[in-house]
């Protein structure tokens, strides 16, 4: 084999060697759950490797669910058990509960009604009233972290009983109620860009790259409960799928 090709596989394996070395000092609690790891520049002195080398071992740990990456601010220890196996996207519920890795500590809501366009239409398979657009920020503590943008026939609020004047039956049935009777779910995801701007009130990541998971509910006889655009920033996206034949 030439030095050449020696220098190349040198140079391959010496982020797993620094992958490595993080993962042991997590395991040995050098750096607990819920601690911030130190600074790239830092990190990258303390292995003597380049901030190239190191990106690439903490995208292996992020990958590992060892760490979590909170753009601009840095990289925490993922608390034991916070990405344990659960229900992933192969069952009914909450996309953005499903996909965010971040832990939801607080959702605020905003609403309001309005005449359909004809997207909402569209969107909903069928002619309404009016429609109640509902607007969704997720926290994880004070840090905004998704955001889902949802539209629901006033119809369908009228036959629940939920009343607007109190927005947290909405939003009850919205994160949970809604995904605990006899329904079926579409969900398309892509890439967009559109998350901050869509989301107004707060800048939701500090890149401009999500994941969008387009829903849309339907109870038993097949009518619209619910249509919604989730936006998940993609360095706090991950799905999980267990499938069997």
């Amino acid at each position: 084999m030439s030095t050449h090709t020696n220098t190349i596989k040198e140079k391959k394996l010496k982020y797993i060697r620094v992958y490595d070395r993080l993962y042991e000092m997590i395991q040995n609690r050098i750096y607990p759950p819920g601690s911030q790891l130190p600074s790239e520049k830092e990190l990258a002195e303390q292995m003597d490797v380049s901030r190239m080398t190191l990106r690439k071992a903490l995208a292996l740990l992020q990958e590992d669910n060892l760490i979590t990456n909170r753009s601009g601010i840095g990289s925490f220890v993922n608390e034991e058990n916070a990405h344990a196996p659960s229900s992933g996207m192969e069952t009914i519920g909450h996309p953005v509960r499903k996909c965010c890795m971040e832990t939801l500590d607080d959702v605020e809501i905003a609403l309001r009604i309005e005449p359909p366009t004809g997207a909402i239409t569209k969107m909903l398979f069928q002619k309404s009233a009016a429609v109640v657009i509902v607007d969704r920020w997720y926290r994880h503590g004070s840090t905004p972290c998704a955001y889902s943008l949802s539209f629901v026939p006033v119809e369908v609020i009228s036959r629940e009983g939920i009343d607007l004047n109190h927005p947290e039956s909405l939003l009850d049935f919205l994160e949970e109620g809604i995904y605990a009777r006899r329904i079926t779910t579409e969900c398309k995801l892509s890439h967009s860009s559109a998350g901050n701007f869509t989301a107004a009130q707060y800048t939701i990541s500090e890149s401009s790259s999500f994941i969008l998971i387009q829903e849309t509910i339907r109870c038993e006889g097949g009518s619209v409960l619910a249509a919604s655009k989730h936006y998940v920033p993609i360095d706090r996206f991950k799905m999980e799928l267990s499938l069997s034949k």
